[in-house]
């Protein structure tokens, strides 16, 4: 996700600036292909409404019960099986309407959203990786869940048919060699924009999405407008397994060429509780991947929830993992002696929260960016990068 600032301090009355978030703009990929917007996209040949209807939530200033009717979803053995009511509520506006983001616009009225929130492009698209080995991986939801796991070198969109399902990708019609149109409202809010935050999010499957259009990479390396990628605060399996602080800056360089100015970074440890869970996802996941290897199939669904919820006793080979627990493997954080992001500044910050989410019938533990303290890092970044003392670890 891109986030265009404009005008990004306000007064409040009493002599202290703040962020006005009325002046915010987010720029959503819109290349989700699994599980609702999947389906819909299928069925109604629309944009994937579901990275959209996460942000329109996020920045709902409407009560609680607005927000949770959004994300609401519904459990039946019928059609409605898996949708959420804000997806719905989406294609119901832009059938209503006639326009996607037409039909944004009416949802941030309802949720009484703080600022602008736009697709990247209204081009229907499937969002390819391209492996280390040359491989092709074709549909975001197939990315982190493939069955070979050589890493990613790049990600690209490809163009699918006008109202096309989700098959319908770059090398099955002549639009495929056609470049991704940004939305021009997209392009003209990162040329105003005083600020672009960058981040957090997948980094493959979610941000690199963005940079991805061709003339949103230029629109970042043109505009004057401070740039800070805010990273994130675990690896994702499937995405960047083993990945660095460093890795995380250099893959978004290898996308577009545009100068980042500051990379804003935890440095709190989690729990160790919590790494030991994230560690045994990964030896789930490493588990199910050689089950699938040996069978016919390129994806698997592994059932991580109901595996946690309900373990199996750890083999030899898991118990001697457990003893050699390593934070560095899914915790990302700097080290003085890997890391390097110049010429980008530095601005390492305690910016996480644990929190409990329910996934299917488990209680699962998770590492977050705690939304008060990654805004007032962002902001004192803003503050003491205008009044010219930059800063950095």
């Amino acid at each position: 996700m891109l986030r265009g600032v404009k005008n990004y301090v306000a007064g409040n009355g009493d002599g202290c600036a703040t962020l006005d978030m009325d002046q915010l703009t987010a720029i959503v990929s819109v290349s989700d292909d699994g599980g609702s917007s999947g389906k819909l996209i299928d069925e109604f040949g629309v944009l994937p409404p579901g990275d959209i209807r996460n942000c329109l939530v996020a920045l709902a200033d409407e009560d609680e019960t607005m927000a949770r009717l959004f994300e609401h979803r519904f459990e039946s053995s019928g059609h409605l099986q898996g949708h959420s009511v804000g997806n719905l509520l989406l294609i119901a506006l832009t059938d209503l309407f006639g326009a996607f983001p037409r039909a944004i616009q009416e949802a941030s009225r309802v949720l009484a959203v703080r600022g602008r929130i736009l697709p990247v492009t209204l081009d229907g698209t499937t969002l390819c990786a391209e492996l280390v080995d040359g491989s092709i991986v074709p549909g975001e939801s197939a990315i982190p869940k493939r069955s070979n796991r050589a890493p990613i070198r790049r990600v690209f969109l490809t163009r699918r048919e006008e109202n096309g399902h989700r098959d319908n990708h770059a090398d099955d019609h002549p639009l495929g060699d056609k470049p991704i149109r940004a939305l021009p409202d997209a392009v003209d809010a990162l040329n105003q924009a005083d600020a672009i935050v960058i981040g957090p999010g997948s980094l493959f499957t979610s941000i690199l999405p963005n940079i991805a259009v061709p003339e949103i990479a230029e629109a970042l390396k043109r505009t004057s407008a401070i740039k800070i990628y805010v990273a994130n605060v675990m690896v994702e399996p499937g995405e960047t397994d083993g990945y660095s602080l460093s890795d995380h800056v250099n893959a978004i360089r290898r996308h577009a060429d545009f100068p980042i100015d500051y990379v804003v970074a935890n440095n709190a440890f989690a729990s160790h509780d919590l790494i030991r869970q994230y560690h045994r996802v990964e030896l789930i996941e490493n588990r199910r991947w050689m089950q699938t290897n040996s069978k016919d199939g390129d994806i698997y669904q592994p059932d991580l929830a109901t595996e946690l919820q309900n373990p199996s006793e750890p083999d030899d080979e898991d118990l001697e993992l457990y003893s050699q627990i390593d934070r560095w493997r899914v915790q990302v954080l700097f080290h003085p002696d890997v890391d390097d992001v110049e010429p980008a500044s530095l601005v390492l910050d305690d910016l996480i929260h644990e929190r409990e989410i329910r996934e299917r019938d488990a209680v699962l533990r998770v590492l977050r960016h705690d939304p008060p303290k990654l805004a007032a890092a962002i902001f004192k970044l803003l503050q003491q990068h205008y009044n010219g003392d930059s800063h950095s670890a």
